[in-house]
């Protein structure tokens, strides 16, 4: 496991960094709104050792606003390591990074949060619309079923019908196979009585 890099013990010194925009905020100070923005994931750009802390909130100067920074950007910045304040309520003393950093790069570009969200949505409509698609063909499906059993049951009753009718106007047909329309109709007595009947 790779060993952290402490900030506090590298005060004063300046550092190549590679982190991730994770996301915006602001707070206000003496009637004004000051926006900030963090950057996770900070690591040394030139060994990949992890930085300790792994976050750092910055206010989002000029630098920042030239790239066109949005959430889930990779960046690279150099940043001085200094005693500096962190949080806007407890003002609390710690050596971190300087809020002016240099040579700021975008080194690839991420998806917004409401592009992600746009695409979630998207692939779950997709989703959900072959979904119902399939479901469709499914009780298409078991419909065409259910007609073909319920014709064949038919059929069977149709059949053993006919062959009731058959047998009590010619017994010697009990013995002979069923068919629906037996070669040997005209033989049958009484057959063209039946299809009258029928």
């Amino acid at each position: 496991m790779t060993t952290s890099l402490a900030l506090k013990g590298l005060k004063g010194q300046v550092l190549r960094l590679r982190g991730v925009v994770d996301r915006f905020g602001s707070f206000e100070e003496q009637g004004r709104i000051i926006h900030t923005l963090c950057v996770r994931n900070l690591e040394c750009a030139a060994t990949g050792q992890p930085i300790e802390p792994d976050h750092w909130w910055f206010r989002v100067r000029q630098t920042w606003s030239e790239v066109g920074i949005q959430p889930g950007d990779t960046v690279l910045f150099t940043a001085k390591v200094r005693r500096c304040t962190k949080g806007h309520h407890s003002r609390a003393q710690v050596v971190g990074l300087s809020g002016h950093i240099r040579e700021l790069v975008l080194k690839r570009r991420g998806l917004a949060p409401r592009q992600e969200l746009t695409a979630l949505q998207e692939e779950l409509r997709r989703e959900r619309l072959l979904r119902q698609e399939s479901e469709s063909e499914t009780l298409r499906l078991t419909r065409h079923r259910d007609a073909l059993l319920k014709e064949l049951d038919h059929l069977h009753r149709q059949l053993a019908a006919w062959k009731a009718r058959c047998q009590l106007l010619d017994p010697s047909l009990a013995s002979q196979p069923i068919r629906m329309r037996p070669r040997n109709a005209r033989r049958c007595r009484g057959f063209q009585q039946l299809a009258a009947v029928a």
